[in-house]
């Protein structure tokens, strides 16, 4: 039996996406700003959307392009800033920040979908698990579901039950349904207040 190999890529393929990368997030980032500003319900997310942007771009570059680190000296106790207010932090949900600028980010999020279905991409995400995960919350901004490497494979929901089958777990069914309706007060009906 052999084992399954992913193909080698040069350092210069992963250069290549590392940049390819970062200019469809510059791109975004340009029109995060440009709409965001004209808009003031959103308008305080700018600078985290462009810290956190540009920092994914950083991450994929460094993780695709091994660079040698510096050793840095170490030092005593380092103050840390004060924590982030309530509200100062992104939206979760997948896809909101297409669906709060449109065609425009779901232009960008394309091109990232096409950037990373290609085989040259595919070989260096099984190559550096790494750069899939830092790509991963970026993709569920856009609302990408469907990008081979990146996004989690999603797990079939199970089977529905045939009618007449007994219930799968004890307690709950026709019968537990039966018993709270008996137990409950007619329609129509005004519940009394004890007093």
């Amino acid at each position: 039996m052999h084992p399954v190999s992913t193909p080698l890529v040069s350092p210069a393929d992963t250069a290549a996406f590392a940049r390819q990368v970062g200019e469809i997030l510059a791109g975004l980032v340009a029109v995060i700003a440009r709409r965001f500003l004209r808009d003031p319900q959103v308008h305080r997310l700018i600078v985290p959307l462009w810290q956190w942007l540009t920092h994914v771009a950083r991450r994929v570059e460094r993780a695709a392009v091994a660079r040698p680190r510096r050793v840095r000296a170490a030092r005593g106790s380092v103050a840390r800033s004060a924590p982030r207010a309530p509200g100062a932090g992104l939206p979760r949900g997948r896809g909101w920040l297409v669906r709060q600028l449109g065609y425009e980010a779901a232009g960008y999020g394309s091109q990232l979908a096409h950037l990373l279905g290609q085989p040259e991409a595919q070989a260096i995400l099984a190559q550096l698990p790494g750069v899939a995960r830092i790509l991963r919350p970026v993709c569920r901004v856009l609302g990408l579901q469907d990008v081979a490497g990146v996004t989690a494979v999603a797990v079939p929901p199970a089977p529905a039950a045939a009618e007449g089958a007994a219930p799968a777990i004890p307690g709950v069914g026709a019968v537990a349904d039966a018993a709270v309706l008996a137990q409950a007060p007619p329609m129509g009906r005004r519940f009394s207040t004890p007093g």
